[in-house]
């Protein structure tokens, strides 16, 4: 049984590709704590403030995914990513589980 949901995780989120790093940089890493349990849909949100207003809208445009490239979707959790829930945050840590990417998606017309 999962005991470690309510804890709180380090985690990154990257940005893979941008269509202006003037506007968005490409490589950029923005890091904070959240709740292993949290859905995707609310560290995404989290995300996006890290930006200023006026780009809400292009980051808004990006998807997070896992450093092995799986998509996460908004009812996703971030433990998700993980290979055992239960592992401690040093093991987590240690695999890069708690990197995800946010990529641009391909349908951004």
């Amino acid at each position: 049984m999962n005991t470690k949901g309510e804890d709180e995780i380090m985690i990154t989120i990257q940005v893979v590709n941008s269509r202006d790093n003037t506007v968005i940089l490409s490589g950029r890493s923005y890091t904070f704590s959240q709740k292993r349990n949290t859905p995707i849909k609310d560290v995404f949100e989290e995300f996006v403030k890290k930006f200023s207003e006026d780009v809400h809208h292009e980051i808004r445009r990006y998807g997070i995914w896992t450093k092995q490239m799986i998509k996460l979707h908004d009812e996703n959790t971030i433990e998700d990513a993980f290979s055992d829930k239960d592992d401690s945050d040093l093991n987590i840590y240690d695999k890069l589980e708690n990197l995800f990417y946010a990529v641009l998606k391909s349908n951004t017309s």
